[in-house]
This record gives structure tokens, C-alpha cells and sequence, in this order.
């Protein structure tokens, strides 16, 4: 996989990083594909498996087929102080 390519804004061709014009059809502006999100996503993931957690937490206080209630717990508390640290990070870049 190449990686990320700037590319024409009119016709889609892929350009060269040297490239000032388009080879195809010749216009001049050119646009440079944005590189995905790694701390976004990370942080997608956090919310999620907090969320996950929490309700896990919930349902081991009145069944048994889930971990025990500390474990639950420990591992709820554990992903809460991971996500504040990655909305934190995040939002420092912004």
C-alpha cells in the first residue's frame, strides 16, 4: 500500500509529490488526503469498552454469568481514568 496520495480535484488522477498540475487534465490545485485519526478512534474504542464494562458491572451484581462484581469494577474504574486521559489528549490538540 503506497500510503496517501494528493490527488486532482477535477479529474481523481493520482499526482506525484512533485507534481504542480495535473498530468491528465491539467489543473493547477490539488488535494492532499487526510491521514486517519489514530486518537479518535482510540478513543472510540475507550467509550465503547467503558460503556461495555459498566453494564457488565451492572448485570454481576444480579446474575453470576459474568466476572465478579470487584473484577467488574476494577476494570470499569480502570477504562474511565483511560478515556478522561484520551478526551484529555485529544482535546489539548485542538
Amino acid at each position: 500500500m503506497p500510503g496517501l496520495m494528493q490527488r486532482c480535484k477535477q479529474c481523481e488522477s493520482p499526482l506525484a509529490k512533485t507534481d504542480a498540475a495535473c498530468v491528465n487534465c491539467g489543473e493547477s490545485a490539488v488535494v492532499v488526503m487526510a491521514k486517519p485519526d489514530f486518537k479518535k478512534r482510540f478513543g472510540k474504542l475507550v467509550t465503547v469498552l467503558f460503556i461495555l464494562s459498566a453494564v457488565l458491572t451492572v448485570v454481576a451484581l444480579f446474575t453470576s454469568y459474568v466476572g465478579s462484581f470487584v473484577t467488574c469494577l476494577a476494570t470499569t474504574i480502570v477504562l474511565l481514568m483511560v478515556k478522561k486521559s484520551a478526551d484529555e489528549m485529544s482535546s489539548s490538540e485542538q
